[in-house]
């Protein structure tokens, strides 16, 4: 997302409620789009019936700057007074009168409209713009957001749980954390960002441990942070509330940096994305890397014990995350450790895969949100994945896992959805105690 200074001086507006808020780039798309559509026909909120449509986002941009550009010339060649019908027209917003609420909070920000676009337009930065003005300036946001919103500044996590409870997956695994290494004046060679849903969600909490367990196999130096980990802050960015994500994101980075932090090592897309893309923004400079793409290092140089020798025949279908796709274009590494950890494995691909996958319906803080228009995403991706007559769906994000999951679940099917760790962990040879 686009930086904001947000202690800039003079500074009066944050985000966009009209046209002038907007950035050159944003207002000359309106005048590149050609509307063909193409972006609106790969959007999963439209697609599912919801009122967003991307291309009508710019068209609309489009006409609010030319209803006002033309009508401020009017005024100007008049002599400098406005007409009735003038001043109505100058005291109309991008905002409300021409884009609503509803269009923008059915966005997922998967970013499916920006990668179709074939002149690269930016439809979803208007709508952030537009979400932070909602949410920074009019304090407008839908009700189900205000519990994760409250959560995140109070608890450092969308969810209500103690930051107590963060480290209790790893106990009896011999976990250490940063500060206990730093204590015994040792170093790890990766920190193992866990994340808020590795840490308190029980069905991600099994993610957190089957990479956990790959990275013991490997015998990789590793460490986590416990009680000191807290939210980046990425879903208030999302929601619009930048000002929460900096003070998140600022506090992260200096626990990061008060460890002298190098390289770390996340499953979830959402924090990869934000700590690797974003964060230099704002000061955190970090090398960081999804754990797919560790995880298949670690396979290619032969670090994990895996049983090549015995399994089933399985047909295999992959859901690609838009924050791990499209955002950041991982798209072979999750496959390639699926193929390495089952040989004898069908990997067959949705009508919607890679650049061109269809969001599992989470991102953009729809979460949190509930969705009364239309089909659900998750349910029409689930569909889609469940007709690819798969034994199994994979999965590299804990997001994608909750929607996925509850979508093959209401579908009334029994085929497990599982995050590649632990495809790969349920390969691993067990561990012979010496003597």
């Amino acid at each position: 997302m686009r930086p904001m200074d947000l202690e800039a001086e003079n500074a009066e507006q944050f985000g966009a409620s009209d046209v002038e808020h907007l950035s050159w780039k944003n207002l000359l798309d309106g005048y590149s789009c050609t509307e063909c559509g193409r972006c609106t026909s790969v959007c999963p909120a439209n697609s599912t019936g919801k009122l967003l449509s991307p291309r009508m986002i710019v068209v609309k941009t489009r006409a609010r700057l030319t209803e006002k550009a033309t009508t401020l010339d009017a005024i100007a060649a008049s002599g400098g007074t406005a007409t009735d019908e003038q001043t109505a027209v100058l005291a109309k917003n991008l905002l409300d009168d021409w884009i609503t609420e509803e269009e923008l909070w059915a966005c997922t920000s998967c970013r499916a409209c920006v990668t179709e676009c074939p002149v690269s337009i930016d439809q979803l930065d208007i709508i952030n713009e537009l979400r932070r003005d909602l949410v920074l300036m009019e304090s407008r946001f839908p009700e189900e957001l205000a519990p994760a919103l409250t959560s995140l500044e109070r608890n450092g996590s969308p969810w209500a749980f103690s930051a107590s409870d963060r480290a209790q997956w790893a106990e009896g695994m011999d976990i250490p954390t940063m500060a206990e290494l730093v204590e015994k004046g040792e170093k790890a060679d990766i920190l193992f960002w866990v994340g808020c849903m590795g840490s308190f969600d029980d069905r991600a909490k099994k993610i957190t441990v089957a990479f956990a367990r790959i990275l013991q196999a490997a015998n990789v130096r590793f460490a986590i942070l416990g009680q000191e980990e807290t939210c980046h802050g990425d879903p208030a960015r999302r929601m619009g509330n930048e000002y929460l994500y900096q003070m998140l994101a600022k506090g992260v980075i200096e626990t990061l940096d008060g460890y002298h932090v190098k390289t770390i090592v996340t499953f979830c897309p959402h924090c990869f994305h934000q700590m690797g893309s974003e964060f230099p923004d704002i000061g955190g400079n970090y090398e960081v890397i999804h754990h797919t793409d560790y995880i298949e290092r670690l396979l290619e140089a032969g670090r994990v014990p895996l049983d090549t020798e015995h399994g089933e025949r399985l047909k295999v279908a992959y859901h690609d995350s838009c924050y791990l796709g499209r955002y950041n274009d991982i798209y072979d590494a999750p496959r390639n450790a699926l193929k390495r950890a089952l040989p004898i494995m069908e990997l067959v691909e949705p009508p919607r895969t890679k650049s061109r996958g269809m969001c599992c319906g989470a991102g953009g803080g729809r979460m949190w949100m509930e969705e009364n228009v239309g089909k659900r995403v998750n349910v029409e991706r689930s569909e889609e994945l469940l007709a690819t007559g798969a034994d199994q769906i994979a999965v590299a994000c804990p997001f994608c896992m909750t929607m996925i999951t509850d979508g093959v679940t209401g579908a009334g099917s029994t085929v497990p959805v599982l995050d590649i760790s632990e495809v790969v962990a349920s390969r691993l040879l067990p561990i012979v105690a010496s003597a």
